[in-house]
């Protein structure tokens, strides 16, 4: 009877430590920037400009306020529609990650009420004190 519940007692352990294993995997730099990048994109899809702002480097931050990049980002004759992952590149402490990213422009051309296209966006990423960061290229 001993050995029966001795059994049991393993059997119903051994999932949680399964479990448990699975969660301690370290997840490596480069799927940390391509999940950060999803959950960017997301936000800008999704025009939740305080979320995807959170995303930006400490610098960009320093110099433009939350409500500034929203303005901005309302104000862009662009509309993004869609953002497919593609790949990225990898170095120490920059990523660049490349997306497939749908837009839409209303056209101001009589008769054409709005122009619909892709292209391939490569996003800069910057690691500054352990963490990921989306670098914006100057424009």
């Amino acid at each position: 009877m001993h050995t029966i519940r001795k059994t049991l007692f393993i059997i119903s352990v051994l999932p949680l430590l399964l479990l448990a294993a699975c969660t301690t995997t370290p997840v490596s730099p480069e799927d940390v920037v391509k999940n950060r990048a999803q959950e960017r994109w997301d936000a800008v899809l999704a025009k939740d400009w305080s979320s995807a702002y959170e995303l930006y480097s400490p610098g960009y931050r320093s110099k433009a306020t939350v409500v500034d990049y929203e303005i901005g980002m309302r104000l862009r004759k662009v509309i993004w529609t869609s953002a497919t992952y593609y790949g990225q590149e990898c170095e120490e402490n920059v990523c660049k990650v490349t997306y497939n990213v749908g837009w839409r422009v209303n056209s101001p051309v009589p008769g054409v009420n709005v122009y619909n296209g892709s292209s391939y966006i490569t996003d800069q990423w910057i690691r500054t004190d352990g963490q990921w960061w989306y670098f914006p290229s100057e424009s």
